[in-house]
């Protein structure tokens, strides 16, 4: 199920970190040697040019999902230029996040991108917390304002207030973006 949300909203609610302490304690800890469970999948266009991406998730060796999302220029004034994906899953794993530029025809355009979440994602974000939510936010970022067709893309864990919840509550994260 897609949640679209207004970009504005979302690109209110960001700040980026720069580091995290990985001490504490959390229920991830029993999650397995390097497994969490992976939330909710924030997509957002950060491009001034439209984007259709092809988005994938892999727990270990079993496809969870394979969509195509279009979204809008980032400053096209509607919601399409962001969505939420929730988690259609919630089993504890490797999880893999793979995105790539598709054309019309389904084509590929560019080379993927890809991000494995870790228990150790989960600990850099929760670990320090009284919070403890079961699963860890992913943050897919298309593109800057900078940059035209076939925009870099970008993979991460985020910091979500709700990340395991398929609610329509108002999502915040922070995030920093591996490319």
């Amino acid at each position: 199920m897609f949640q679209w949300m207004d970009r504005r909203d979302i690109l209110k609610s960001v700040s980026v970190v720069g580091s995290t302490s990985l001490a504490g304690c959390s229920s991830a800890l029993s999650f397995g040697a390097s497994g969490t469970v992976l939330g909710r999948i924030v997509v957002i266009n950060s491009s001034f040019v439209r984007n259709r991406i092809r988005l994938m998730v892999e727990r270990g060796d079993e496809d969870l999902l394979d969509r195509t999302i279009e979204l809008t220029a980032a400053d096209a004034g509607n919601r399409a230029a962001s969505t939420i994906i929730e988690p259609l899953w919630s089993e504890p794993g490797e999880y893999t996040v793979r995105a790539l530029h598709v054309d019309e025809s389904g084509n590929t355009e560019a080379s993927s991108q890809e991000y494995s979440f870790t228990k150790d994602d989960y600990t850099a974000y929760y670990g320090d917390s009284h919070e403890d939510p079961g699963c860890i936010g992913a943050v897919v970022t298309v593109g800057a304002r900078d940059e035209t067709e076939n925009a870099q893309i970008g993979i991460g864990p985020t910091y979500l207030t709700d990340p395991c919840s398929t609610s329509t509550s108002t999502t915040y994260l922070t995030t920093s973006i591996l490319f």
